[in-house]
């Protein structure tokens, strides 16, 4: 029988999926390794997860110039470098994490505040996933999800769809919205970074915010 301490030590333990597979065409270059601040998007997505007390676990291709070299990886194409999109990704870090919650963030996001991913990480230990909805976008590439989402993610991907906002109607999903996700930060904090006008406007945020 486990000791009632170990138990909740267990369920305290969570994984940071660091989405890095994403396209690039507008940005003109690998967004991964684009630097803002002095630090790539990869980097600043594992420093973000490690702040908020969680594994980081990068899905995607191997950077080796993106000053990440001590975290894990999963390539969800199996080396053969074909992506089929975010849930596939999202599907195959949460199948080999090994912890039953993985808060997702992908690593164009780089203003997701580390407080936000700890609360959804606290937070789905009663739900299936907890995704936040800001502007009237669920904001799913920045959300809390756990392993009862793998049946539905399957049968969703089976059916020929690759949405991730598709199965969310299929598991209990928690939805912050409102005061309780303002007093992490505006909707700003959700800004992707997609174009060399998106990576100046997250650098004049952060520089406004301050060390």
């Amino acid at each position: 029988m486990t000791p009632p301490g170990r138990r909740a030590i267990l369920r305290s333990v969570w994984t940071g999926l660091v989405l890095a597979g994403g396209q690039a065409s507008r940005m003109g270059r690998d967004k991964a390794l684009v630097r803002l601040c002095g630090r790539t998007l990869l980097e600043r997505a594992v420093q973000a997860v490690r702040r908020a007390g969680g594994a980081p676990l990068i899905v995607g291709a191997r950077r080796p110039a993106a000053g990440v070299e001590d975290v894990r990886w999963e390539d969800e194409s199996d080396g053969t470098g074909e992506r089929a999109g975010p849930l596939p990704a999202l599907r195959h870090g949460l199948t080999s994490c090994g912890t039953r919650v993985a808060v997702a963030l992908a690593c164009d996001l780089p203003l997701v505040p580390a407080a936000l991913l700890r609360f959804m990480a606290a937070e789905a230990n009663g739900h299936d996933a907890v995704v936040p909805r800001a502007a009237g976008e669920m904001q799913v590439l920045a959300a809390a999800y756990t392993v009862a989402c793998l049946p539905a993610m399957t049968r969703h991907l089976a059916s020929g769809s690759g949405s991730v906002h598709g199965f969310l109607g299929a598991v209990d999903c928690r939805i912050l919205e409102g005061d309780e996700l303002r007093r992490f930060g505006g909707e700003e904090m959700f800004l992707n970074v997609n174009t060399p006008d998106d990576l100046a406007r997250a650098g004049s945020i952060l520089a406004a915010q301050g060390p």
